[in-house]
């Protein structure tokens, strides 16, 4: 049976479940549950702490994991990353109080303070640079470390900036940028291999539609060239006789959906009738 490791709480949890859902894999909701089975899937999914994923997959007690990349690099796992989801994107930054004289990365200097819960990225990345500081690894909390005066930095995670604004910190300099990743234990994509692959194709044949639309449209054939100039598709769009005493194609192509508007408006001006936009469930190149 596939072992799969998925946040029980917090920010990764319900987009994992949306997304494994969509892609065909139903889990019960983790609020109390610790796993869950589809047994015609062969496959039982996990509920830990998005922290412990990387352990759990590196170590073979599941086969695979959906966990952030940030808590990968800070545990320094041994896993294979296979893809990334496309949400919980973040940033790691070093940020310094407002009123601090620290205002680019030059200004930081050997000795100073900085307060983390990532003491391994942030320390790796100031040796790198050259620069030995005193990394003081904390659970929480971390933005008010500076007003306590435990530190002159501190490195968190910054979705928005929002939460920096408000405890009077500004960011100095982004250090690893985040998200959510799909990823599997080494010698389980060697053995469960087809079953990983099921796993993953299908969840990337959904992230792979998103933001995209399933045009249909009837052109006059004299605006076939114009269109076909236009519109490339995925590999060129689709386009069949219609059956009518006019003389028509039918075009079938896939945009973005930040796009529909206008395509609409060009489709028009090019003759087009008989528009219809579909949502795309999944896409498979």
């Amino acid at each position: 049976m596939l072992k799969i490791a998925i946040p029980k709480k917090g920010r990764l949890s319900n987009p994992c479940l949306e997304i494994l859902k969509k892609s065909g894999y139903e889990f019960e909701d983790s609020g109390r549950k610790l796993f869950s089975r589809i047994e015609e899937k062969n496959i039982e999914a996990v509920f830990v702490r998005t922290q412990d994923i990387p352990e759990y997959v590196q170590d073979q007690v599941v086969d695979m994991g959906i966990t952030g990349l940030d808590i990968i690099r800070e545990r320094g796992a041994d896993i294979e990353i296979l893809q990334k989801m496309g949400f919980g994107k973040c940033t790691l930054t070093i940020a310094a109080p407002k009123n601090s004289l620290i205002n680019k990365f030059d200004d930081i200097k050997n000795g100073m303070k900085i307060v983390t819960e990532f003491p391994n990225i942030t320390d790796r990345y100031f040796k790198d640079k050259g620069i030995n500081l005193k990394v003081i690894e904390v659970s929480g909390s971390t933005e008010i470390a500076p007003y306590l005066g435990v530190s002159d930095l501190i490195s968190d995670i910054v979705s928005t900036g929002t939460t920096l604004v408000m405890n009077n910190l500004k960011s100095i300099i982004p250090i690893l940028d985040s998200e959510a990743v799909l990823i599997a234990n080494k010698d389980s994509l060697n053995k469960k291999r087809e079953e990983i692959e099921l796993l993953s194709s299908s969840i990337k044949s959904v992230l792979d539609a998103q933001g995209k639309k399933y045009i249909m449209v009837n052109l006059p054939t004299k605006s076939l060239a114009e269109f076909e100039k236009e519109f490339h598709g995925l590999g060129g769009p689709t386009v069949m006789d219609v059956i009518s005493k006019e003389s028509l194609v039918a075009a079938h192509f896939v945009v973005d959906e930040k796009k529909v508007s206008e395509t609409i408006q060009k489709l028009k001006k090019m003759g087009g009738t008989g528009i219809l936009i579909t949502p795309i469930e999944r896409l498979v190149n």
